[in-house]
Order: C-alpha cells, then sequence, then structure tokens
C-alpha cells in the first residue's frame, strides 16, 4: 500500500523530469499538426466550441485548393476541433497563463507535453509501487520512462500522443493504486478512458485489455457489486462527456449553428471506426504486416530503436505473466491491438516527427513490464546488476539527446523535401525505416554543430542562464527530495508534502515566466522580421473587436502571430492569386463577408510590385476601406468594413470641370433617415458605429488617375468655410487601382468605396466629398462647388 513516503518520491520524480525537459525546452513547432492544435485552442478559448470552424464544415463546399493548405493550413482556427477536443481543452490553462503573464502563447502552451509526461513518470512510480515492487525498482522504472524513450524528445512538441499515454496509463493504473478504494479506482478508469479517447480516437481500442483487468480485479465479487463498480466507471467517463455537451449547448446558443451536432456525431463515427480493425487487416494482410514490422522494429521508424528502455519491458515480460498475468495479457494485448490500428493509418508514420509518433500513447504503459525486468537485473551480482543498467542507461540515452539537442527539421526536413517528393510517402518511408543512409537517429547526430541546438537556451553560442538556472535548480531539489525520502526511514510529514508539492506547482510557473527571455526566438520568425511583426500584432490587439477577421496573405509569419496575437478575432493564412479570383475563393470571401464585421487583410507594402493583388481588389470592390497602415517599407495592414443593412441614395449626377462625373452617391446601413424640410439625410449613430459610403465615377482615364477624391466629416453649419476634419480619407478613386485594358480615349465606370469608424463626440457632423489635384493642391470645381454635402451625421 502507498504511504507519504511514495507520495513525495513521485513528487520529486515530477520534479526531476519537468526540470530536465525545460532544460532542453524547444519552445518553436515543427509540424501542421502542432499549430493547428495551438489554432483550435485560440478558438476554444474564445468561444468555448466543440464544432469545426464554419468555413471548414463539412457541409461547406471545398475552398481548400485556394486556401494556404499544405504546409499553412494552421492558420485556420477551429479546424480539429470536432476530432481532439482532449488537447485543445488541455492548451486553454497555458493561454490563460500566458495571457496573465504576458509571455507568448505559443511558448507557454508548449510546456504543456513536459507537465504531462513528467506527471506520467511520477504516476508510473505509483502504479510500480502498488504492484507491489520495491522503492528503487519504481523508481528505475520512472526513470527509464522519463529519459529512455521517445517520449523525452515530445517533451519538445505539442503533439497529443503524450497526453493520450498518460490518460491511459491512469486508466490501467488507477484500480491498482486504489485497490482498498475500488470506487475511486474505477471512477478514475472511467474518467482516464473518456479523456484518452477525447485526445486520440485510437485509444479506443484499449478499451478490451482495460475490461480484461478490471474483471480480474472484481473476481469472487457478487455480481451486484461489480455492477455497481461499472456504474462508478461510466459516471466518470460521463463526468468528462457531460462537459463537452455543456460546451456543445453554449456553442449552439451563441453560435446558433444549425448543423453543429454533426461535427460530434463525426467524431463518435469516427471512434466506432476503430472497432473494425481486424476487417481492415484482413484486406491486406502483407502490406499491415511490414509497416507493422517498421512501426516496432526497425532501425528508422521503430519504437524499439527510438526507445531502447523497452529491452527492460522486453526482459520483464515473462515475469509479469507470472506475477500479474492478467494484467500483462491486458496490456499486451491493448499494445498488439494499437500496433495493428496504427498500421492501417495512411500516413503511419506520423508525418514530420521524432521515431513513430503514433506509437508513443504505448510508452508509458508498456513499461510498466519493465518493472519486472528492472526487478529481475537487481538480483543479479551487484557489480554485473550495475553494469548492465549503466549499459542500457547509455543506450537508451543516444537516440533521446539526438532528439532533444538537435533540430529535428535539420534532417527529416531534408528528407521531407527531397526523398518524400520523389519516391513519395509510403515508399519513402520504407527506405527511411530499413535504409541506414536515411536513418534519422543518425542523421541526427550527423547534423550536430550545423547550427544552434534544439534547446530554446542556446542562441548564437550563448546560454541564457535565467531559465538554465531555474531548470538546474528544479534538478538540484528533486534528487535531494527523492534520495531524502528514499533514505528516510520516518514517514514525512504532511506539511513537508505540501512543501515539495508547491514546489512542484511553482516551477511551472517560473518556467512560464522565465520564457520572456525568448520573446522573439527566431525559429517562430525565420525570416526575422519581429521589428515589424510586433507594432502590427499591438495594434491589432489593442484596435480589433470580436467579430473582425484577419487574412494573411503571407502566412510565413503564423508562428509569430500565433505566438502574440491576442486580439480576440479568427484569422487566416491564405495565398493572395491574380484579380479575377478563382470562384473558390471569391466563394470564400463573400461567407467571411457575411460573418464578419469587419476585415483585417494584411499585405506587402509595395503594392504596385505585387501580382497577386486578387484579394485587395476584390475587398476594395465588395466591401468599404477604412484605413491603411504602413510598417516601415514592409508590411501593410488594411482595415475594411463588411457590406450591411439597405442602400440609400443621397447624391448624384454631378460633372466636374476636368470631365469626371459622380454618378451616384450612397450609404449603406441602418438608422439613415431624411428630415422633413431639409435637403440632407441624416445619419444617426453611436460612437463607434460604422458608416460606409459608396460612390460610383465615370469619365476620362487621364482624369481618374489625376484627380484625388477627398471624403471628410467634420463642420456641421453647412455654407461655412471648410474647417479641419474630423475624420477624413484622401485618395484616388478605386484607391488608385484602375481596371486594366481601358480605352484611354472614351470614358469609363469605377466604383469607389470608404468607410468610417465614427469614434466621435456626440454631436452634429458633416459629411462631404470633393475632388482636387494632389501636385497643386487645388480642389476641382463642380456645377453644385467644389465642396459636395452628401448627408449629416448625428452622434447621440
Amino acid at each position: 500500500m502507498l504511504d507519504r513516503r511514495d507520495i513525495g518520491i513521485a513528487i520529486g520524480i515530477y520534479l526531476l523530469a519537468f526540470s530536465v525537459y525545460f532544460l532542453t525546452y524547444g519552445g518553436y513547432p515543427i509540424s501542421n499538426d502542432e499549430r493547428m492544435m495551438l489554432a483550435s485552442a485560440l478558438r476554444f478559448q474564445r468561444i468555448l466550441t466543440l464544432i469545426t470552424h464554419p468555413s471548414h464544415h463539412p457541409d461547406v463546399p471545398d475552398v481548400s485548393p485556394d486556401l494556404a493548405f499544405a504546409p499553412y493550413f494552421w492558420l485556420t482556427p477551429g479546424f480539429w476541433l470536432g476530432d481532439r477536443p482532449g488537447q485543445t481543452a488541455a492548451i486553454i490553462p497555458w493561454l490563460w497563463l500566458s495571457d496573465r503573464l504576458g509571455t507568448g502563447r505559443f511558448q507557454t502552451a508548449m510546456l504543456l507535453n513536459p507537465m504531462v509526461i513528467a506527471g506520467s513518470a511520477a504516476l508510473l512510480y505509483l502504479i510500480v509501487r502498488s504492484l507491489p515492487f520495491s522503492t528503487g525498482v519504481a523508481i528505475l522504472t520512472a526513470l527509464f520512462y522519463a529519459f529512455g524513450t521517445a517520449i523525452w524528445p515530445y517533451s519538445q512538441r505539442l503533439f497529443r500522443e503524450p497526453l493520450t499515454g498518460a490518460w491511459l496509463l491512469l486508466a490501467f493504473g488507477a484500480p491498482l493504486i486504489f485497490r482498498a478504494h475500488l470506487g475511486i479506482g474505477f471512477f478514475l478508469t472511467g474518467l482516464a478512458m473518456a479523456g484518452a479517447v477525447a485526445t486520440k480516437q485510437a485509444a479506443l481500442v484499449a478499451l478490451p485489455g482495460l475490461l480484461w483487468v478490471s474483471f480480474s480485479l472484481l473476481r469472487g465479487r457478487p455480481p451486484r457489486g461489480c455492477l455497481h463498480l461499472y456504474l462508478i466507471a461510466l459516471l466518470g467517463s460521463g463526468f468528462l462527456i457531460s462537459l463537452g455537451f455543456v460546451s456543445f449547448v453554449i456553442n449552439s446558443t451563441n453560435a446558433h449553428h444549425p448543423r453543429a451536432l454533426s461535427s460530434i456525431l463525426n467524431f463518435l463515427r469516427n471512434a466506432v471506426g476503430y472497432t473494425e480493425l481486424l476487417g481492415r487487416a484482413l484486406l491486406d494482410p502483407w502490406h499491415v504486416a511490414r509497416v507493422a514490422l517498421a512501426l516496432t522494429i526497425s532501425p528508422g521508424k521503430g519504437l524499439l530503436f527510438y526507445s531502447p528502455a523497452l529491452i527492460l519491458a522486453l526482459i520483464g515480460a515473462r515475469g509479469l505473466l507470472r506475477t500479474h498475468r492478467d494484467l500483462a495479457l491486458g496490456i499486451f494485448g491493448f499494445a498488439l491491438m494499437y500496433t495493428l490500428g496504427v498500421s492501417l493509418h495512411p500516413i503511419w508514420w506520423g508525418g514530420l516527427n521524432w521515431g513513430p509518433r503514433h506509437m508513443i500513447p504505448l510508452l508509458p504503459v508498456m513499461m510498466l513490464a519493465a518493472a519486472p525486468g528492472i526487478a529481475a537485473i537487481l538480483r543479479w551480482p551487484l557489480r554485473w546488476a550495475r553494469t548492465a543498467l549503466l549499459v542500457l542507461a547509455l543506450t537508451a540515452l543516444f537516440p533521446q539527446l539526438a532528439g532533444t539537442l538537435v533540430d529535428i527539421r535539420l534532417f527529416e526536413g531534408e528528407l521531407d523535401r527531397a526523398l518524400y517528393q520523389v519516391l513519395g510517402h509510403g515508399s519513402a518511408m520504407e527506405q527511411v525505416a530499413w535504409n541506414p543512409a536515411y536513418n534519422p537517429i543518425l542523421g541526427q547526430w550527423k547534423m550536430w554543430g550545423r547550427a544552434d541546438p534544439a534547446p530554446a537556451w542556446i542562441r548564437d553560442r550563448q546560454l541564457l542562464l535565467v531559465p538554465i538556472g531555474i531548470g538546474a535548480m528544479g534538478v538540484i531539489l528533486s534528487l535531494a527530495v527523492i534520495e531524502g525520502l528514499r533514505r528516510r526511514a520516518i514517514l514525512p510529514s504532511f506539511r513537508t508534502l505540501w512543501i515539495i508539492g508547491g514546489a512542484a506547482l511553482a516551477l511551472p510557473v517560473l518556467a512560464a515566466v522565465s520564457l520572456r527571455q525568448i520573446a522573439d526566438d527566431p525559429r517562430l520568425d525565420f525570416h526575422e522580421n519581429a521589428r515589424f511583426l510586433r507594432p502590427m500584432i499591438e495594434d491589432l490587439n489593442r484596435e480589433a473587436r470580436p467579430g473582425d477577421v484577419l487574412l494573411m496573405t503571407y502566412p510565413y509569419f503564423g508562428d509569430y502571430f500565433l505566438n502574440w496575437l491576442r486580439a480576440p478575432i479568427e484569422w487566416y493564412g491564405i495565398f493572395s492569386a491574380p484579380s479575377p479570383l478563382p470562384e473558390s475563393q471569391q466563394a470564400l470571401l463573400d461567407r467571411l463577408l457575411a460573418r464578419h464585421p469587419r476585415i483585417w487583410l494584411m499585405r506587402p507594402w509595395n503594392r504596385w510590385y505585387e501580382a497577386e493583388h486578387g484579394l485587395e481588389l476584390y475587398l476594395l470592390d465588395h466591401a468599404y476601406k477604412v484605413n491603411e497602415r504602413h510598417y516601415e517599407h514592409w508590411m501593410r495592414l488594411i482595415l475594411y468594413l463588411s457590406p450591411r443593412g439597405s442602400w440609400q441614395l443621397v447624391k448624384g449626377p454631378i460633372r466636374w470641370e476636368n470631365g469626371i462625373t459622380l454618378v451616384q452617391a450612397a450609404l449603406q446601413g441602418a438608422g439613415l433617415r431624411l428630415q422633413n424640410g431639409e435637403r440632407l439625410p441624416i445619419l444617426q449613430a453611436r460612437p463607434g458605429d460604422p458608416l460606409r459610403l459608396a460612390l460610383i465615377w465615370r469619365g476620362p482615364p487621364e482624369a481618374l488617375r489625376t484627380a484625388k477624391v477627398f471624403v471628410h466629416i467634420g463642420d456641421p453649419d453647412i455654407g461655412e468655410p471648410d474647417q479641419p476634419p474630423q475624420l477624413q480619407q484622401d485618395r484616388w478613386p478605386r484607391d488608385g487601382w484602375l481596371l486594366n485594358g481601358l480605352d484611354e480615349t472614351g470614358e469609363v465606370e469605377i466604383p469607389d468605396r470608404y468607410g468610417f469608424i465614427l469614434e466621435l463626440p456626440t454631436g452634429i457632423y458633416r459629411l462631404y466629398i470633393g475632388l482636387y489635384n494632389e501636385a497643386s493642391g487645388k480642389r476641382l470645381s463642380s456645377e453644385s462647388g467644389a465642396i459636395i454635402d452628401l448627408a449629416m451625421v448625428e452622434i447621440r
């Protein structure tokens, strides 16, 4: 039975694992999956939803060919919420902590897996102790798992597999820890199983093995007692499921999405699909066998080569079968079914990652079998036992150091750009699995020294001492705790446990605070444009409103935006195209204009040399441009108002002296009315409301190129000399973009739209327009004068 010493040692193991993981913390993504996880969590944080993004809902026509998909599709928040809510929800507390501390969101969220894996190492210790094995065996089992398997390199990533493995370990181990209180154990088992499936649907295949283990624990009990415990397990699962259902109800109430339920049904349909593994495997058994061998024993992608500590599990399998037969059968049955399921996956290697990513959830459960192996080795003569364990430890460290100290992209990234493109993903991965020339472990070591190491605390060959000091302090404290409690004959007091537990909670917070040392990590901004990106993001954080949307037509900066954009808006990475836009992009923009009242567009600074300006022109003709900001000679940020409400014609036609004619001027929006007895309409608004003005010009192209339009809101007294306006826009007709192929000898007709945010004190204002020559500054006269009054604006 576990005691306070075991709890204290488990906390010490957690501290040690987290501290080491923090010392090798990467803080940057390598995979689209990680980016999408964070993007989904950001949207989940804003609206607490479990449905997919409406623009990518299954019932919406596919527009993906013209979006920034592969490799830049992650900028569509919510795209994976329907399939992976577990990891998404787990990221939320780190986003809140990031917002409180002012640290980077991506960088802070990437502390999740170090904490999860360190927690699973502590849990593994407790389960091994409850089997029961000695304290020394349990400590070595936990340490071999933490530092001798591929779980260590995954502490640098935001993938969901470590959390899935932790849930599964809790599901198998909770009844063992709480043998004396099986009600608690079964509740935690049900809760953990629901959490594992919510994080990774493939975890459903653990259910048969889990039921087998639970049957063994209930052997000899009356049927009513067994039924009672299984109902408690269902209650644990239902508790977690109910949280998702409440979230779904909140979303349905707030978003009013008519098809929100379909995402939940899709999730359940995908989960049930894992029950068909055997039938699908029989369709092509040779392919399944070949992939299963590659996943388990191949040098390039085999779990055994990436996690040499599993050798201990192989050594201990016989001992576990002898002493805990049902547990062993449940674990190995789960491992077999899970490997079979991964073998059927189209991308069975898991994409750009370290080793067989999809197999990572097996590690914590499989390492339970390592305990009998370690116990068997410790029964050898002391010298031989120490030598064997030291050799195993060094062997296990070899691939882990390659995966944590060297940026994975240096080797596997080159494979992705070269080998995969030549052979195709499936054939290329067989080469990687079995051909030593493409072995990632050896390739990583060959790349050592060619770039900065993967840990974030080494930049330009210099060490960042504050975070390194925090990690080192945690290592020293944890070793003192483990060794002190292991040697201590008297049980530690509750006060001592509270102090150790407080240190375990404080360390992640200190780690998050120290992330300020790498605020502008170049790996999140490989073009090193942070000095331009930061002011743009600060403007968006300050001025963007809920309901706005950002279109980033240069999505290579996606990592930096995911890290620092805190504005409560949705945003998309979408490559622009020449004008006219493809129909799919037009359809996307039409939906965004209908859903979002304001659209921000990020565009290169020098638009005249930008060939693919279709997005900007489409928004110019279908929305209302409010302003444009320049960030040195680099990038522009443009704000548009989406069309809303009915039209009200206010003026036209009027002809100017240079041959230009204002065909018509119209205001669009609610609250527009004509005052009785007055010649100008009055637009009633509140401070901050939008004003949308549409003009149509006709005239010779040369005249349209030389005349500039001014639209002012200011002096309320009609007929008085023009005073400096409160709000104004001065720009060329259609913002200088005249239509291609114009007949220079005739007249053309072009649209011209203007938007204003009426940030004005209460009062009456005048909306008026005119034309002027930019070279001379002289206003041009029209048949109605140099100033044309369009409407009065009443701010209430």
